[in-house]
């Protein structure tokens, strides 16, 4: 029965661990089976539903920005932004963000979740994770790109700036944009999720320079 669950909970006891060896999670007492349904539960689902379309949003915007960048050069083979900002895009300039508040947000207390069981039904309904929410994420992932990188062409627009200059600004605009819309998201600060989330925009701005400043990079002054 564990084995065809879904989620298998085993309950050690006086009749050994061969239940707790076939399960996915393992407890003492039949009672922590409430909070582990009912809070822990819910904060994961939550988690992860909410994760899910962020990293859908945070990815495609980055994507979204060089397109338009293609649409705007008339399929240019060469590219704004430098290689190594594409890759540090997702290493280091929103991952730390991503992982702090997918294990640390909480939407709501635990006593709040208690009180009202009720609330577990949200992951039931798939109301933090459904068609429409992926859909509407996939719209303002769409306009917010086209604002990060038209903004900051705009402003140039007639300058003597460079295309590698350029492409600082629209990877500092994109890095500032999703970790923006994350912060805005936040139900629970503590000082981890501001030290990820702003520290990741410092170390950006940092990265950036640092690539610029090397000769042996793309991208130097």
């Amino acid at each position: 029965m564990i084995q065809m669950a879904d989620v298998g909970v085993g309950i050690s006891g006086q009749e050994g661990r061969q239940a707790v060896m076939a399960s996915d999670f393992a407890m003492g007492q039949f009672r922590f089976l409430v909070p582990l349904l009912l809070v822990h539960g819910h904060w994961n689902y939550q988690r992860m539903g909410y994760m899910i379309l962020y990293n859908f949003y945070r990815n495609a915007v980055f994507v979204l920005v060089l397109f338009w960048y293609v649409l705007f050069t008339s399929f240019t083979l060469t590219t704004a932004i430098t290689e190594w900002s594409s890759v540090l895009y997702s290493v280091i300039y929103t991952a730390l963000p991503t992982i702090v508040v997918g294990i640390l947000d909480k939407d709501l207390s635990r006593r709040t979740l208690l009180k009202y069981p009720q609330l577990y039904r949200a992951g039931q309904k798939q109301e933090c994770y459904n068609k429409k929410l992926f859909w509407i994420t996939m719209i303002d992932t769409f306009w917010q790109s086209a604002v990060a990188f038209f903004i900051p062409l705009l402003a140039y627009w007639g300058s003597t700036i460079d295309a590698s200059s350029i492409g600082d600004l629209w990877t500092l605009a994109v890095v500032i944009l999703v970790n923006l819309h994350l912060a805005m998201d936040v139900n629970r600060w503590n000082w981890l999720t501001h030290a990820a989330i702003w520290g990741s925009i410092i170390a950006t701005f940092i990265c950036v320079m640092v690539i610029d400043a090397l000769p042996f990079l793309v991208g130097y002054w």
